[in-house]
């Protein structure tokens, strides 16, 4: 008996998609083959990835949960990014620090320059600007050279250490006076109030504003979808254009304001000079 021309035709109709069906399933295969080993990690969703299942107001939380579950190594996917979470010091400190040269760099971030960060070098990847202002920084900062901004040190952490006594309280604004006087004295020569001074609360407003703003997640949002940043007030999803002029402001003022005080000092030392 030989098969008739119908199911001959049915065989040669099937071959075609049968070839195709095997050749997709080898590529998958190889493809899994050749994949690299990556840390363990939740199950993303297709397209958006593990992107709904972070806490964008607090994402460490999340990370910090996942860690308990998966361990020191975390892999997610967000929004088409892969992203690996470290959630050891240990873990960050080998690949980051001991490796350097192979791990350590800094991603693009879609939020510095809209936010206003961009004038924070410590941000930016590793280029000529980067070692520019490393080497500024460098230069001032180094062992040897920061010995003269000691005894200022020392006055301003005496400050602190009353400031704690008096008012313990409100210790977080007493840490934040310490660390912003000495950097405003080291760089404008700015003498700080004991407490409540109206240069330190701009500087700890425009930080504590961009810390809370400036998260993976909506970096990540803006790198996919910059048009964010044009959509009228009015318009849903025009939060993070508010905010980000929000913290453009205040960094503005955290950058200008301290400037102008140099200027105008530098202006009347030249008038008090030509006076005498």
């Amino acid at each position: 008996m030989f098969p008739s021309l119908d199911s001959r035709i049915a065989i040669l109709a099937v071959l075609p998609a049968s070839l195709v069906v095997i050749k997709a399933f080898k590529r998958f295969i190889d493809s899994r083959s050749r994949k690299p080993c990556l840390p363990p990690g939740p199950v993303p969703l297709p397209l958006l990835g593990n992107f709904l299942s972070i806490d964008t107001k607090e994402p460490w939380l999340t990370y910090t949960e996942w860690g308990a579950v998966y361990g020191d190594l975390v892999f997610v996917r967000l929004l088409g990014h892969e992203v690996v979470v470290i959630n050891s010091q240990r873990v960050a400190d080998a690949l980051l620090e001991k490796r350097s040269q192979i791990y350590s760099d800094r991603p693009y971030i879609a939020t510095l320059e809209p936010f206003g960060w961009s004038v924070n070098f410590s941000l930016i990847g590793y280029g000529d600007k980067w070692r520019l202002c490393r080497r500024l920084f460098h230069q001032t900062f180094r062992p040897d050279s920061a010995l003269k901004f000691r005894p200022m040190q020392i006055k301003q952490a005496r400050e602190m250490i009353v400031n704690l006594i008096d008012d313990p309280q409100n210790y977080h604004s007493h840490f934040a006076t310490f660390s912003s006087s000495v950097g405003m004295s080291v760089t404008y020569g700015y003498q700080t109030r004991p407490r409540d001074d109206p240069l330190v609360r701009i500087v700890e407003n425009a930080l504590v504003i961009g810390l809370e703003m400036m998260t993976q997640e909506r970096a990540t949002l803006l790198q996919l979808f910059p048009f964010l940043l044009r959509l009228p007030d009015w318009c849903w999803g025009s939060a993070i254009k508010r905010d980000a002029q929000v913290s453009a402001r205040r960094m503005a003022e955290m950058t200008n304001l301290p400037f102008q005080y140099v200027q105008e000092r530098m202006v009347g030392i030249f008038f008090n000079q030509v006076r005498s």
